[in-house]
């Protein structure tokens, strides 16, 4: 079992956009975004079935903060595929 459930590109790409964002006006609170995010890789690796049945076939949504992850596990390595603001509209597809 991995030690940390995987990103998708896409949400590598969001969450440097929104650190560096946030960094720009709460450094503090970045560091905590990034804090978060690692804490939660490291239960999705040790407990891949943890959140609730996604929106999306076979995808489950683990919530962490005010952020929402959309997870599937693939070979048996959970991969994060989305990440949005709780705010922000569920992903579709």
């Amino acid at each position: 079992m991995p030690r940390l459930a995987t990103l998708s590109p896409s949400v590598i790409d969001y969450l440097r956009r929104e650190t560096a964002y946030i960094a720009q006006h709460n450094d503090k609170a970045a560091r905590k975004i990034v804090s978060m995010i690692r804490v939660a890789r490291k239960t999705l690796a040790e407990h891949p079935n943890i959140g609730s049945p996604g929106l999306i076939p076979d995808t489950r949504r683990l919530v962490v903060g005010p952020y929402v992850l959309t997870v599937r596990t693939k070979g048996g390595t959970p991969e994060i595929i989305d990440i949005r603001h709780g705010r922000q509209a569920e992903p579709k597809e």
